[in-house]
């Protein structure tokens, strides 16, 4: 039986709706090959791993206001389930020297102030005057008025669970600089630490009108980078990443019941003995997809080039990682000259809009400055880009001319179907097999050939026979990328 590719077949093909599959969410998460922690054989087949493109509209989001010299994606990227609007909030500020004046106070012109931004298809972005926070005695402008004075990583959350309307959304983020403290340092004014100073929390109803936690901070220590929050169901905890706690640019985590009260953070990853000296994990947003922590690894090379672009690194637990196929680059630099030629930082919360995830990342020309690259003359300003990806397309299991084979862990079957999504230039089939990888009568199908991010597998009994027995999956695939699978 051979389906016909991207045609009716294909469950969600082109639509670009909220939620994550038409027709009902699947009874199970997606199995990927992030890891081969559900593989017990792998024969003639290797695993291959699948960069993003990046939109021809780059860069999708650029500083255009007084009040923005350049625009950082230290911040989130999240789309609403209900009406599918995309929503970015982004970090921003003024000018590298001197002072202007925030909150009617005196601040530095490099202070870090939160831009919100919205659009519709996740390319065109408008910015909203929110009449908000003063800036220099007008608060006709797109920034939000949260924290005290300097926001660094706004990490934002969506968090139905909560019985508080007014906690709807909660954000963690780095405070910092006191309220108009400034010291010398080499020559420069730089804003200096203040009581209070740490991981801040701040509550909204609806993202844009923000209230700061009463027990701040939350945790003492800060995190110069990107953070990340997530809600692990799994635990019924909130879980923060950032590099607070971590000893410098590494990944730290805690955990909280409910979003206020945090355990102490404890470091859990950092480069190891296989990297180039002076690797440093500059940050690492990450998100939950299909029920595995995948975190984005900001790559510093500070004793070799001064970039930084963006590695895989994922967990089962959120606390012990491994890099995804090693040290493969996931998301690269720009071309050289572009705004993009030292820096391409992806962010968290990796949106799946149809059959494709669009990915949010920060664009810096040049390198970080450092110990190789004292001063570093920029002619582009800081950007926001977008790459996109197939779905699950991060690693594919993937066979050539010879045929290849997979045998999957055990599994307990339920639903009504086997779904899969592959790219089939030659033939795919699959088996039902016994534990002892004996194939089950009624459940061989194949070949099936084409390109599907989704779709049911044919068998000639009804799979929901099988419900509640233990088998095993094995895949025969020639000239095809098989991406994932599930039961539905």
């Amino acid at each position: 039986m051979r389906p016909s590719s991207h045609g009716a077949n294909c469950r969600g093909a082109g639509d670009l709706t909220a939620g994550p599959i038409a027709r009902g969410a699947p009874m199970e998460y997606r199995r990927l090959f992030l890891d081969l922690r559900e593989v017990t054989r792998l024969e003639r087949v290797h695993r291959q791993l699948h960069q993003p493109v990046r939109h021809p509209a780059n860069p999708v989001l650029r500083a255009e206001h007084p009040w923005e010299d350049r625009v950082s994606l230290y911040g989130t990227v999240r789309r609403e389930p209900a009406d599918g609007l995309f929503r970015m909030w982004y970090l921003t500020g003024p000018a590298r020297e001197g002072f202007v004046q925030v909150r009617r106070r005196r601040a530095l012109a490099n202070i870090t102030l939160l831009g919100y931004a919205e659009s519709d298809d996740g390319v065109h972005w408008r910015k909203p005057w929110l009449h908000q926070l003063d800036y220099e005695g007008s608060t006709a402008n797109n920034l939000i008025d949260v924290g005290r004075t300097n926001c660094e990583g706004f990490a934002v959350l969506r968090d139905d669970r909560d019985p508080d309307p007014e906690r709807r959304y909660k954000a963690l983020y780095w405070e910092h600089g006191g309220v108009d403290t400034f010291m010398e340092w080499q020559g420069r004014t730089i804003w200096g630490s203040g009581e209070g100073d740490g991981m801040w929390m701040s509550f909204s109803p609806d993202g844009r009108r923000w209230t700061n936690c009463p027990e701040n901070p939350v945790i003492a220590q800060g995190s110069d980078t990107t953070q990340s929050l997530v809600w692990d169901a799994r635990l019924g905890r909130y879980v923060v990443y950032g590099r607070f706690g971590a000893g410098g640019r590494r990944v730290a985590r805690a955990e909280s019941a409910d979003g206020v009260h945090f355990t102490a953070p404890a470091l859990v990853f950092a480069p190891d003995e296989a990297d180039e000296e002076g690797t440093q994990f500059y940050g690492m947003p990450l998100g939950l997809y299909e029920g595995v922590y995948l975190g984005m690894v900001w790559i510093y090379r500070e004793g070799v080039d001064g970039t930084i672009d963006t590695a895989l690194a994922c967990s089962r637990d959120g606390i012990h990682w491994e890099r995804v196929l090693d040290r493969q680059t996931f998301l690269p630099l720009g071309q050289p000259g572009s705004w993009e030629d030292g820096m391409a930082r992806v962010s968290q919360d990796f949106i799946v809009a149809g059959e494709r995830i669009y990915l949010y990342y920060g664009g810096v020309e040049g390198p970080h400055g450092g110990r190789k690259f004292a001063r570093v003359e920029r002619r582009h300003a800081p950007a926001i880009g977008l790459a996109t990806l197939r779905r699950d397309g991060f690693v594919s299991l993937s066979a050539g001319d010879e045929e290849g084979r997979i045998l999957t862990t055990p599994m307990r079957a339920a639903g009504t179907e086997l779904r899969v999504n592959a790219r089939c230039r030659g033939q795919l089939r699959v088996e039902v097999t016994d534990d002892l990888g004996a194939p089950l009568p009624g459940y061989t199908c194949g070949p099936m050939a084409g390109d599907w991010t989704d779709i049911a597998v044919p068998f000639d009994r009804p799979w929901a026979a099988l419900a509640g027995q233990q088998i095993r999956l094995r895949f025969r695939l020639v000239q095809t990328d098989l991406f994932s699978y599930w039961l539905a």
